[in-house]
């Protein structure tokens, strides 16, 4: 006979252990697991309370995540280590029964008040079999009994959530490896969009604030040697922001005088005990940060930071790498950024000394090219015209063809012949032939280099376009142009009053100019010479 008890023993409790499975197994998240279980083990017992502790490392106590009967209404409570018997279950990694736990002192009452009762308990373990939490039942306060057989379907409830609980927390782990890894993904496309550090940056902060526990963010730069946020995302209590403004604070001083963080990351978890702590922010509720620092082509551009309010965010390895991760790749952001503005500056300055080189072939008064290029963006704006680069860059290259023309007709004093007017005619052609092969010019800039001396009564050159047949890019920049040959002193005429080339521009609209266009141009208000 005493052959038998084990087997039958071990069959009662697989039994259960399947009838568990099947309750707990379709579920698909924490908190439906364990408030299945206490809510199952309530039904099929006489206990009083039924509850489920899981142990959370990051503060290393229990937290009771469910219960069911008459705690059931203290979710939430935590028991710090070594307080109260869950944490014996827990350490010990075996069931504990306790006949009566008034007169167990390691037990701590939910209700406050120590009454009879008795306690059975049983560690929750992965499937490797680390403890992760505690299921229990008792009898305290109230009127039931825990039965010597229920003891194998609470062990089997706790062994299923066990399983259970290891799979959901796989698949929420593979879940916010996915949702970080598309976070990063869309953050890496906006930064390669974006030509604003600023927004760049507020881009960062946004998306590690989807992806860690903390509230708010800021990008802070070195100007002068004082630090302000440039940049602030999240939530911030009210009235911190201008923190800033009335306690200004130097390079050095509080969280950026940490003497690490220029090697980074630094994370401080109480803002109140560090050493450096500024009262008035202290004040605010600042409690825990984690910063990185930010130094694109290797010099000291700024500080990424995160900031909790209130409430400790305890140190999580994974947010410091999200965090390195995203400064990286702000880092390299703003590298090309930097790169491609000094390609810029220089591109503008290329194009402003081929600028003065066209003026000063075609007797142009100094400037023309940067004046027509200035005003012609403005009135494409007042147009709603979008592409006001390449208008822009057509203004700079607008007689770039000129080049081409020898200076015994470009500068003769006297009236061209037929045939010298005939060769200065194919200017426009000449400047797309020369610029057409050019990747970075959009057709825009093209169009305004072919069609800017067309006409809306058909009378222009080289195509004889008329209307709207012509490019509005082109028409926009013809006023302009007319407007500074107008207003500008020439070696053939001296500079029209602005009051006369206004009445000029009426008088061409419908006929040179595009009615619409002028109209445009004359609501823009005090215009350059």
């Amino acid at each position: 006979m005493k052959g038998v008890i084990p087997v039958d023993l071990e069959l009662r409790r697989l039994q259960a252990l399947v009838q568990a499975w099947r309750l707990l197994a379709p579920l698909e998240s924490l908190e439906a697991v364990c408030r299945k279980a206490v809510e199952v083990l309530k039904e099929n017992t006489r206990a009083v309370s039924t509850l489920f502790f899981l142990h959370r490392p990051e503060g290393d106590y229990l937290e009771l995540v469910a219960a069911a009967g008459l705690s059931q209404d203290k979710v939430g409570f935590r028991l710090p280590r070594g307080q109260g018997i869950s944490w014996t279950v827990l350490e010990s990694g075996e069931p504990l029964y306790v006949a009566d736990v008034s007169q167990d002192p390691r037990v701590v009452f939910l209700s406050g008040k120590r009454q009879p009762g008795v306690y059975l308990g049983v560690p929750v373990r992965e499937p490797g079999g680390r403890a992760v939490g505690v299921l229990s039942m008792d009898t305290a306060g109230g009127v039931g009994e825990i039965l010597p057989e229920e003891r194998f379907w609470v062990q089997a409830l706790a062994e299923a959530a066990g399983m259970v609980l290891a799979r959901v927390e796989a698949l929420e782990r593979a879940k916010e490896e996915s949702a970080r890894a598309q976070a990063l993904l869309e953050l890496s496309l906006a930064l390669e969009a974006s030509r604003d550090p600023l927004a760049m940056a507020k881009e960062a902060l946004e998306t590690l604030l989807r992806l860690t526990p903390y509230h708010g963010g800021a990008l802070y730069l070195f100007r002068e040697g004082m630090v302000r946020p440039a940049v602030m995302a999240g939530r911030y209590p009210k009235g911190f922001p201008r923190l800033y403004e009335e306690h200004p604070i130097r390079f050095g001083m509080g969280l950026l005088g940490h003497p690490g963080l220029w090697e980074g990351p630094v994370y401080v978890e109480d803002y109140a005990l560090f050493p450096g702590a500024l009262r008035p922010f202290r004040e605010s509720g600042l409690r825990s940060a984690l910063l990185v620092p930010l130094k694109p082509e290797g010099r000291k551009y700024g500080v990424l930071a995160l900031g909790s309010f209130g409430e400790k965010v305890a140190y999580r390895k994974e947010d410091e790498g999200i965090l390195q991760v995203v400064a990286k790749r702000l880092e390299e952001a703003l590298e090309r950024l930097f790169a491609l503005n000094t390609l810029r500056r220089t591109r503008e300055a290329a194009f402003k000394a081929l600028s003065r080189v066209l003026e000063y072939r075609d007797l142009e008064t100094q400037g023309h090219t940067e004046r027509v290029a200035e005003l012609a963006v403005r009135l494409a704006r007042e147009l709603g015209f979008e592409d006001l680069e390449g208008l822009r860059l057509g203004a700079y290259f607008h007689d770039l063809g000129k080049l081409a023309l020898p200076d015994e007709v470009l500068k003769k004093p006297a009236a061209l012949s037929t045939g010298e007017w005939r060769l200065v005619k194919t200017h426009p052609e000449v400047g797309l032939e020369i610029l057409k092969s050019l990747p970075f010019l959009p057709q825009t800039a093209l169009n305004v280099v072919l069609y800017h001396h067309e006409r809306w009564d058909g009378s222009g050159y080289p195509r004889g376009l008329k209307g709207e047949e012509i490019p509005l890019e082109a028409r926009i920049f013809a006023v302009v142009d007319v407007w500074d040959a107008l207003v500008s002193e020439r070696p053939y005429k001296p500079a029209w009053p602005r009051e006369r080339a206004r009445e000029e521009l009426r008088a061409q609209a419908g006929k040179t100019l595009d009615p619409k266009v002028v109209e445009a141009f004359l609501r823009l208000g005090p215009t350059p010479r």
